[in-house]
Formats: C-alpha cells, structure tokens, sequence
C-alpha cells in the first residue's frame, strides 16, 4: 500500500484479477502548511484535544489543508481515539459531512483504516447519510471496508446504516460484496453482506452460555420457593382436617373420608386421594346427562384452562388440589363445574353471586317462574335485577371462551330454564339487503336461543359505520331486536367486545342501558399464564416440554425479550405465535439429523388391517428443547 497522501493507487487483488479499491486518494499529506497546526496535532491526539478546545484556536477545525482534508480527516486517517473526534465535532459539527478534493468523508477513512469502532459509530450518529455517499471514484465507506478486511464490527455498523450499499457498484463495476470475496474477507463479513445471518462471536456465544445458567438458577430458586410455599399450604389444610378429626370426625365422611382409617398425616393424605379418585369417577359417569363445559378445542386463545388439561404439575400442587378437590361438595353441580376451570376466579364469584341472588328471589313468593328442564326456577317475570350480561376484554384475553364456560352454568344456577347456547355475529344477525330482513334474521336467532343464552360477539359491529354504504347499513334493526327481547330476558343475552367500543353499544338509546348490571372484565394474560397456554397446546399438538421448560422459565424469556405493548395486541395469542415457531424450529432441528428428539416430526400412519405383519408400535415423543423456545423468541414471533 502507497502512503496515506499519496495522489492515486489501485488495489488489484492477487491471483484473482479484480480490480479493488480506486482512488482512495487525498489523504493528510505528510507536511501541512506551518499555519495550519491542527492538521499534525490531530495526529498526536492530546494536543489536538487542547487545540480543538481552545476557543483561541479552534477555528482552525474548519481549516483544510492542500488536499481538501480537515483535521477530522487526518484524526480519522491516524486512527485517533475517540476523545480526538469527540473535540473536533464540538469545534466544527459539519466536519461529519464535509469532503475532502476526492470526495471522500472522514467515516471514508475510518472505514479505510479498520476503526476504531466507536469513532465509527460516533461519525453514524452524527452524519447517518455517511453511509450512502459515494467519493469520485464511486466508492461507499462500505467499499473500502470489505477491501481492507476491516473486522465485522466495523463492516456491520456500516451495512446496518446502509444495508444496499452491499450491492452498490463503484466506477470499476465492484460491489462491497465483490471486493470481500475477491479479497479474502472472512465468512461472517461475506455472510453479513449477502444478506444471511452471521453466526455468533465467541464473546457471545459465552455471553449466550452466562446468561442461560443464570435463568436457569433463577428458574430453580423459584421452584424451591414454590415448593416450599404449597408444602406449606398443604400442611395447613391437612392440619385443618386432623383438628376435624380429633373434634368432629364424622364430619370428615361429608367429605368422602373416613376417619377410622386416619391415624396421622401420610394416612389423612391417602384418603384424600381415595376420596378425590372416587369422586372424580362419579363425576365421569354423571357428567353425561349436564351440559358439558367445553373443552380445549373451543377454547382458542384463552389464558385459561380446564383441570386435566394444563401443564403437568409437582407433587405438591397435585396433593394440594387433590384436597382442594376433596372438599368439594360432590352433589354441588355448579361447585363442581367451576373447580374444573383454573383461574378466572372473579368470574367465579360472579357466578356464585348471581346464584346466590336466584337462591333468594327464589325464597319470595312470586308468580312467573319458568320451569326449566333440569328442574330449576328462572325467574322471568317480576326480576329484580337484569340478568344479561356483558364481558368486554382486550384481543386475545379469552371473550369467547368465557362466554361459551358461562353457557352451561347459567343454566345449572337456574339463571336460564333452558341450555340452550346460540352463539353469533354481524354476519348471522344482519342481511345486507334490506332492513326487515334483517330484523327476521335477528328474531330467528332469538327465537333459536329462547330460553337459553344468545352470545353477541364483537356486539360493536353491529352500530352504523361510515365505512359501509348507506342504505345497506342494517346493524341498527338488528340492536332494536335484541333491545326488544332484553326486559323478558329469554334468551339471556350475553355481549362481548372491545372496552371503548362496547361502551358505544350500552350508552345508545336503543335500549340496552339499565339492562346490563353484571359486567365481567377480562385482565391481560401475564407472561405466566401466556406460557400456559403455549403448554397446553404444545401438549395437543403431540409435543412434549423437556427438560427446565416450566412455566416460570417461560414467563422470563417472553417478558425479556418482547415488547410489552406488542404483547397486548396480541395476549393470548402470543401462545399460538410462539406455538408455530417453535414448530418450525423443532421441524429444521429434526431434518438436520439432530438427535435430541425421541421420535419424528412427522405424524405416524399405520399400517392396514391387511398389510400389517407385526405389533404396530406407537410414535416416540418429540421432545421440544430450552434451545427450540430461545431460538423461536429470538428468531422473531
């Protein structure tokens, strides 16, 4: 290489014949005009920060030299610390865009002489268009950079301002892309520029290594923690029976226990097994003839789940629910129903409220109560109180599985006579032809849910818009029926939707306002119980957690790396995002002949009755690794 101020050179690559680098030109002279001192001094670094900063002399950070260069050129050329560039930016901030005769910028320079980074960066920040302007010689600092093998620090920082100046030709037809190639720059600067992603550095591969162990003893203090708290908790309880017991013990068969077989804690706790054991069966065998809570399928996206379903748990809480369970009133159907869901605990209250309301309605005597088919009392006329509904939530906070759990519980409180459950929207209430229409297609439904529970969803939709054409907008007819069959309360009318656009409905003069007095508000799901469902749905789709995939460690990764407002866009359906992802990643770490899976990806098919020849053995597990999550998380849901 010629000197720094030499007037021309051509950079030609050894046995490959392309043609590099032209005109890299005009750097700092080797003598400079004896009254221009800053030019030297920037080479010397700590004077050039005195001078800089002197107002007596730092005007001359404006002075260019023969070659057009300013002193921020030399410093950038000398590869001057960052202090030096520091000083002469607050002596001249234009330096940043400023040329020399060749048209080169001082970032041209950095670039030229491999650094240092954090000057490079500085020159980015200060003059982001650097990275996009060529010299006379058609040449981007990213040019120069892929030519002199810079490290992949300083090509990224430049790719990552101008990611298609890794394509951009100069006045030799060469792109950056060539020049690496031809020269010999190392695969992560040539996989950088081609547009792929660069395999981690060693620095972050241990950084990646470090962090993982500490989330992973975050992860174990927290379930020794937990661990020690249900233990707790389940000695309590048990502590509660053995007082019953020794005070009461015949009481203890309300329970399904029987007290002679207890004579301490470990055998207190066997018969709590027994009794859950026996009463879950009886549950199986009469759970046939009462409308069924529906099951996962229906549910979507719920940050909820049904016992038996959700993710496996540790031998305390098992024991913990197992005497939760136990002293359950196994002749209470709603009790019983409600144990089976997990969480929604205010929902529950609701509902236990609102039974207590009927149970007293019931004690008065009143005239207009409809026999249901299950033997229960709704009482429609003379109500006290409107028992229609509304349940607003943001998206993906489970409006539609609540609502569908509601159904069959209204009905075994005796809030509707019927099960009857009719689900709708826009599209089954309103006829865009003509208004009566309309009102025959709502009345239909109605009809259809009598005695039972009609489920509006998304009720909002139903209100005139300016986005659909006038004279086709019959949303409206659709409310005033619903509006109409309110004060009869057959059906219960159950409404979902957004906050702010549910409350447009309840405040319209159309007759929804005094009807609904029982709202239900849905929270945002937490990370925790994001990682929940993501669980659960893993475990439908034959998909097994492995090893240190809990819960807890979930709830970390997904609150550590995604954004808090991209998470309530979305809530429960960030599960169904990190779901398909981690597929996908399982699907390219099986394909590639990795070995930490137990089986296939791929779904099993059996042999015909007529071809098999032997036992047919079933598909081994797919085992989803700590590794496919990070991946998926970090790969972007």
């Amino acid at each position: 290489m010629e000197s720094v101020g030499s007037d021309h050179h051509t950079m030609t690559s050894a046995n490959t014949g392309v043609t590099g680098i032209t005109g890299m030109t005009g750097g700092p002279g080797r003598e400079e005009a004896a009254s221009v001192n800053l030019h030297e001094l920037a080479k010397g670094w700590k004077a050039a920060i005195a001078r800089a900063t002197d107002p007596a002399t730092r005007h001359e950070a404006q002075i260019k030299n023969d070659r057009g260069n300013l002193p921020l050129h030399s410093a950038a050329s000398f590869r001057a610390p960052l202090e030096v560039s520091e000083a002469l930016l607050e002596a001249y901030p234009e330096a940043a865009s400023m040329t020399n005769n060749y048209g080169n910028l001082a970032l041209h320079f950095t670039a030229w002489k491999k650094g240092p980074l954090d000057v490079e960066r500085l020159l980015l920040r200060v003059f982001p268009e650097g990275a996009a302007q060529k010299n006379n010689h058609g040449n981007l600092p990213l040019h120069y950079a892929a030519h002199y093998n810079a490290p992949l620090e300083v090509v990224e920082a430049l790719y990552n301002a101008y990611p298609e100046g890794a394509y951009q030709k100069n006045n030799d037809s060469n792109t950056p892309l060539d020049l690496a190639i031809a020269d010999g720059a190392s695969p992560n600067v040539v996989s950088l520029l081609q547009g792929k992603s660069v395999p981690p550095t060693d620095d972050e591969m241990f950084e990646g290594a470090r962090g993982k162990c500490e989330r992973m003893e975050k992860e174990l203090q927290r379930g020794m923690e937990s661990h020690d708290l249900i233990q707790e908790e389940l000695e309590s309880v048990l502590g509660l029976l053995m007082d019953v017991r020794d005070g009461h013990p015949h009481a203890l068969y309300s329970a399904g226990i029987d007290p002679t077989g207890v004579a301490d804690l470990d055998s207190l706790l066997e018969q709590v097994h027994k009794a859950g054991d026996a009463e879950r069966r009886a549950n199986s065998v009469g759970r046939s003839s009462a409308p069924a809570l529906p099951d996962e399928s229906q549910i979507g996206g719920s940050p909820f789940t049904l016992h038996g379903h959700g993710p496996p748990m540790d031998d305390g809480e098992e024991d913990l629910q197992a005497v939760e369970d136990a002293l359950i009133p196994p002749d209470d159907e709603v009790e019983v129903a409600l144990s089976k869901v997990v969480g929604l605990d205010h929902v529950k209250n609701q509902v236990r409220g609102l039974r207590r309301t009927i149970e007293l309605e019931r004690l008065r005597p009143r005239d207009g109560g409809v026999k249901g088919v299950n033997g229960n009392v709704a009482v429609v006329a003379d109500r006290i109180l409107p028992r229609h509904l509304s349940i607003i939530g943001n998206p993906g906070s489970g409006k539609t599985y609540v609502s569908r759990i509601l159904a069959p519980l209204l009905f075994r409180i005796g809030a509707v006579p019927t099960p009857n459950f009719v689900e709708v929207g826009r599209d089954e209430l309103v006829d865009r032809k003509s208004e009566s229409r309309t009102i025959q297609k709502t009345q239909r439904m109605l009809e259809k849910a009598s005695g039972g529970v009609l489920f509006v969803d998304e009720a909002y939709t139903l209100l005139p818009s300016v986005a659909r054409p006038r004279g086709r907008d019959h949303g409206a007819a659709a409310l005033k029926e619903i509006a109409r069959s309110l004060p009869s309360s057959s059906p219960l009318v159950i409404l979902a939707g957004y906050p702010g656009d549910l409350q447009r409905v309840m405040v319209s003069n159309i007759g929804f306002r005094g009807n609904f007095l029982l709202k239900v508000e849905l929270p945002d799901p937490t990370p925790a119980e994001v990682s929940r469902i993501f669980l659960m749905k893993l475990g439908r789709k034959g998909l097994v957690p492995g090893e240190g995939l809990s819960v807890g460690y979930l709830a970390d990764l997904i609150e550590s790396h995604t954004d808090e407002d991209w998470r309530a866009e979305r809530n429960g359906r960030v599960a169904e995002l990190l779901l398909q992802a981690v597929r996908g990643e399982v699907k390219r770490r099986v394909a590639g002949g990795e070995t930490d899976s137990r089986g296939s990806i791929m779904g099993y098919k059996p042999l015909s009755p007529l071809s098999q020849k032997g036992p047919v053995t079933p598909p081994e597990e797919v085992v989803v690794t700590v590794e496919d999550v990070q991946n998926a998380v970090m790969n972007g849901l």
